[in-house]
Formats: structure tokens, C-alpha cells, sequence
């Protein structure tokens, strides 16, 4: 079994909005992805339950007419309700680090995260999971044996390809935005809602 690990299209705003909505661009970027998976036959669509994920996936749900399952588990590493200058001041150093230096709370978040995608995984079909930055470099860290926090940088709405084979993920392609148009890639540079 495969999952496809999408991250959201580009919001609308940055950290000083609690769950921002996608951007106009997110929005195009969200239909332009769900057209390029429309090659799959995916059984399940997983989602963070924060709006830009939903709306990222709500052309996806269309293409396939799948019903959205929210999940708490591939959700944000940090509380969306954190301070806005809180979050600016420690996701940029926690981005730059290693998961083996990280507190228990955040390596605990980071197991549940590699538990929910073996357990999604472990059923009959593909799954398509819209999720986060952190979230699907989690992921691509398990498949890899990499430590880093983000070992891979990740574009909005870009496509991750994770095959799942008993208790392990093994990676099949990382962070790919070559359905995008050049002036479509976005959000690369950083893992911060509506960031470049």
C-alpha cells in the first residue's frame, strides 16, 4: 500500500491567524494537485483538521468522491493556539534540529505521527493524507533513517509517495511539485502558513 502525502496549498495568512483558510493560489494549487492524482484509486483520504488542509483536500474528496476522514494525528507539531511571537521563536530553531535533541512531548507527537501512517497504511488500497510541513518530513525521516527535523524541504501542495510494508514506511518519492506550473511552487523556503 502507498500513501500520498500532500501538503497543504499555500494560506491565506501567516502565524498571527489561528487556522488560516488557503489563498486564492492555494486554492488553484489544491485543484491542480487533485487533478494530477486523478490517475490513483485511493480508498481513503486522511486530513489534518486545520482549514488550509481541509480546503486542500476538498477538491481531492471531489475528484474521488471520497469523504474527508479528519485526523487529529497528522495534524501541526505546535498547538495553533501558541502565541504567534511564541511560534516565530522556536520553529525556526527546531526546524534547523534533530529529533533526538527534542523534548519527550515533541518526540512523542513525532511516534504518533509514524504510528497513524503504518495503522492508516495498514488496509486495502492506497490512502491520500493532506497534512503538514513537519508532519510529512516526519515521515520521509522514518523512511530514511534521518534524524533531521526537516530532511527534505517541501513546496505547497507538493506529493509525497510513502509505501507502507508491515511496520515500516519506505520512502518512494520526496516533496515533488512537477505537477505545478514554475509560478505555482510555493512555500519551499519554509514551513510558516502563507510564507514564501
Amino acid at each position: 500500500m502507498t500513501l500520498y502525502l500532500i501538503r497543504h496549498g499555500l494560506a491565506a495568512a501567516g502565524l498571527d491567524d489561528l487556522d488560516p483558510g488557503l489563498a486564492p493560489l492555494g486554492h488553484e494549487q489544491a485543484a491542480v494537485t487533485a487533478r494530477a492524482l486523478r490517475k490513483l484509486t485511493p480508498s481513503r483520504l486522511v486530513v489534518s483538521p486545520l482549514r488550509r488542509t481541509r480546503e486542500t483536500a476538498d477538491p481531492i474528496a471531489a475528484a474521488f468522491g471520497l469523504e474527508a476522514e479528519i485526523r487529529e494525528e497528522v495534524a501541526e507539531v505546535f498547538d495553533p493556539s501558541l502565541p504567534p511571537e511564541e511560534r516565530k521563536a522556536i520553529i525556526g530553531p527546531f526546524m534547523e534540529g534533530v529529533w533526538s535533541e527534542q523534548n519527550e512531548t515533541l518526540q512523542a507527537w513525532r511516534r504518533r505521527v509514524v504510528e497513524t501512517l503504518v495503522d492508516i497504511g495498514d488496509g486495502v488500497g492506497d490512502v491520500i493524507v493532506v497534512s503538514h510541513y513537519i508532519a510529512i518530513c516526519v515521515a520521509i525521516g522514518e523512511a530514511t533513517r534521518n534524524d533531521r527535523v526537516v530532511p527534505v524541504k517541501l513546496g505547497n501542495t507538493s506529493i509525497t509517495s510513502i509505501d507502507v510494508v508491515g511496520e515500516k514506511l519506505l520512502l518512494v518519492s520526496a516533496g515533488s511539485t512537477e505537477h505545478l506550473p514554475d509560478e505555482q511552487v510555493t512555500g519551499v523556503a519554509t514551513a510558516l502558513p502563507g510564507g514564501p
